[in-house]
């Protein structure tokens, strides 16, 4: 058994007292500490985060009856992704190493915090697909083995600071996967990090996709564009070309995660968004008072395109011959999107969505929509995942052509057998409003 406890309703004590530790450890000790419900539930989210990851690994591991020693990391069949969460795990190590020997825990646990968010909403998240496949492939065997590494590593690093929940984990994880493993995570040597693993490039890389994916859903969240829509193309600029290599060669997981039909790259952000730049008044009349009238006419006449190229390259802006020279905080620019796009930059990246939607588009949204209804529907009729159902379901208008056209999708999706007229002694019935229009769902396990 791998000893999957219910950690924290056992040990509530036990938690909160490392929520406090993980609180004390991110303050700066010149800093008033700021503690209350609020704060401290942040705090206990992410604690409950790393132990959720551990968990999944947990799950599916025993189920798969998975064995660390006789599953170890294959380097060279790994994916990108494998070897992204290694070489960011061995990263951490170095900088846990560094930040606590300058005694900077809070500086060590505000990068920890990044690096399990990396762990939790793109690694395991982009992979829960290889741990549910049905076939125990090499593949599958990699995940594991990945996880488990990270998992150990994590713990060991995070121990000192987190007593409870990392000897709980170890003593689940470890000790049960490791004949010859020590009695306690506590009487583990400190770990040091694996040069071999880190490649700050790939990194790089990864990072940058990821950002395209993050500006990409913030251009959709402006548009009110719903993600089950899918959208025609994704535009992006970025000035590295081998960035943009690594980008095309991986745009599925782009196409994915941001429900567009594809990805292209383009030279200047200026096609898909426009600059205002605004002096901040405050700062500037600081600095340089009787001149802030001569600034702003400077800024109004300047290419805005140029200015903020400047601050890409430069960090600031240095107008009429180094008599004024700005930095970020002396002005504000704000964003436009291109008619048709919506559009979202960070100055590096910038990500522009196309908003035109043919049919074929609007159809495939409509089904989408569809499609999540019935899913919910056959977990609350209790139905299991692998049953077969009947369905019956009236539509109309464009509801009525977006079925018939993606009726092969709709019914694998949702493990449909049959679309009828009418049934009889149904199990479960639902309501889905699309558009202006509500319909009536009727589901019944097919025989």
């Amino acid at each position: 058994s791998w000893g999957n406890a219910i950690w924290f309703d056992d040990a509530a004590e036990k938690m909160g007292v490392d929520v406090m530790r993980w609180m004390y450890s991110t303050q700066n000790i010149e800093q008033n500490l700021l503690f209350g419900y609020g704060p401290a539930d942040e705090v206990r989210k992410k604690v409950i985060t790393l132990w959720n990851i551990y968990s999944f690994y947990a799950t599916y591991a025993s189920v798969d009856g998975f064995i660390p020693s006789k599953n170890k990391i294959d380097k060279n069949s790994i994916t990108i992704l494998d070897k992204w969460i290694l070489a960011k795990t061995h990263l951490m190590i170095k900088n846990a190493r560094e930040k606590i020997g300058q005694f900077r825990v809070d500086l060590f646990m505000k990068s920890f915090e990044i690096f399990l968010e990396d762990l939790s909403n793109w690694y395991v998240r982009r992979n829960r697909r290889r741990f549910w496949k049905s076939e125990d492939g090499k593949d599958k065997q990699n995940a594991y083995a990945t996880l488990y590494h990270v998992l150990t590593h994590s713990i060991k690093v995070i121990a000192p600071v987190l007593p409870f929940l990392a000897e709980n984990i170890y003593q689940n994880l470890v000790r049960n996967s490791e004949e010859d493993s020590l009695e306690s995570v506590h009487l583990c040597d400190y770990p040091k990090e694996n040069k071999a693993w880190i490649d700050e490039k790939l990194i790089r890389d990864v990072d940058a996709l990821r950002k395209i994916v993050e500006l990409g859903r913030s251009a959709r969240n402006k548009s009110n564009q719903k993600i089950r829509q899918p959208l025609k193309n994704a535009l992006y600029a970025i000035e590295n070309d081998e960035i943009s290599l690594f980008i095309e060669n991986n745009k599925d997981i782009i196409l994915e995660e941001l429900n567009v039909k594809g990805i292209e790259r383009i030279t200047n952000s200026d096609k898909l968004i426009s600059y205002k730049i605004k002096p901040n008044l405050r700062t500037l009349g600081k600095k340089y008072g009787s001149g802030l009238k001569e600034i702003k006419s400077i800024l109004d006449k300047k290419n805005p395109i140029e200015l903020v190229s400047q601050f890409q390259s430069q960090n600031e802006i240095v107008l009429k011959v180094n008599k004024y020279v700005l930095t970020r905080e002396d002005v504000f620019i704000n964003t436009e999107p291109m008619e048709g796009f919506s559009a979202a930059s960070d100055g590096e990246i910038t990500v522009g969505l196309s908003l035109k939607l043919d049919q074929d588009l609007i159809y495939e949204g409509i089904i989408r929509d569809l499609v999540r209804t019935v899913q919910n529907m056959r977990k609350e009729a209790g139905y299991a995942v692998e049953d077969r159902i009947d369905i019956s379901i009236n539509l109309n208008g464009e509801s009525k052509d977006a079925l018939v056209k993606f009726e092969h999708y709709f019914k694998t999706e949702t493990l449909v057998l049959n679309i009828l007229k009418k049934i009889p002694d149904a199990d479960f019935s639902g309501e889905i409003k699309i558009g202006n229009e509500s319909y009536n769902i009727v589901l019944k396990k097919a025989k």
